[in-house]
């Protein structure tokens, strides 16, 4: 990976381009000179060397969240990082290699919603969203890069006061994974509303599926 002289701190995430059938590495790095910069470089893995991404980094976005404890975005091409204010999410193209702002639903930035986080369900973008009555909210996109067409999918009500805390995000299964209050992991289906508490324990900020596969990354 390129070095850098100033940094404060660097995302990298992984993705698979269909445009190219490539994996790629994205780093982007938050530099600290006289102002914020958010810096980003690319790994190709079918070149076999770094580059630097051409275009700039929206510029007024100061710090963006890296979020993806599933690691279940990039794989339908794009990567995405909730924007620190929360208003926007930043997406960037694997195969272009462009970034764009996508605009989260209206009724998330209203001050009934404390915090949302970025997630992927079915393998669309969707955003959770607690609120201050301890509910949780699930939006949907349903159709990739059309902020119009968020969709509220699931409303769970009251489970930060039942002893669950904030979740990770949803599963390839599309179960909901989070964690009880002694720190146990869970797994819970929106469809038949039932839990299942696991054997693991969470001890780590990224918990990545294994998929067998006879072909070589």
């Amino acid at each position: 990976m390129p070095t850098t002289s100033h940094y404060m701190s660097t995302s990298i995430r992984f993705g698979f381009d269909p445009k190219s059938d490539d994996y790629k590495l994205v780093a982007l790095t938050r530099l600290h000179d006289t102002v914020f910069e958010n810096v980003g470089e690319v790994y190709s893995m079918r070149k076999g060397s770094w580059e630097s991404i051409t275009q700039p980094f929206p510029s007024h976005i100061r710090r963006i969240e890296n979020t993806d404890q599933l690691c279940v975005d990039g794989h339908d091409g794009h990567l995405h990082w909730q924007n620190e204010t929360e208003e926007t999410i930043v997406a960037f193209d694997l195969g272009l290699e462009t970034f764009r702002e996508i605009p989260v639903p209206d009724s998330l930035l209203d001050s009934n919603h404390i915090a949302h986080r970025l997630g992927v369900l079915g393998g669309k973008l969707c955003e959770i969203s607690w609120q201050k009555n301890g509910a949780w909210e699930v939006w949907v996109m349903e159709e990739y890069g059309m902020p119009e067409l968020w969709v509220k999918r699931y409303v769970f009500p009251k489970f930060i006061n039942d002893g669950w805390r904030f979740p990770f995000g949803f599963t390839s299964r599309n179960e909901l994974l989070l964690v009880d209050c002694r720190g146990r992991l869970v797994l819970y289906d929106p469809i038949s509303n039932k839990a299942k508490l696991t054997s693991t324990e969470q001890s780590a900020h990224r918990i990545v599926e294994y998929v067998d596969t006879l072909f070589w990354v």
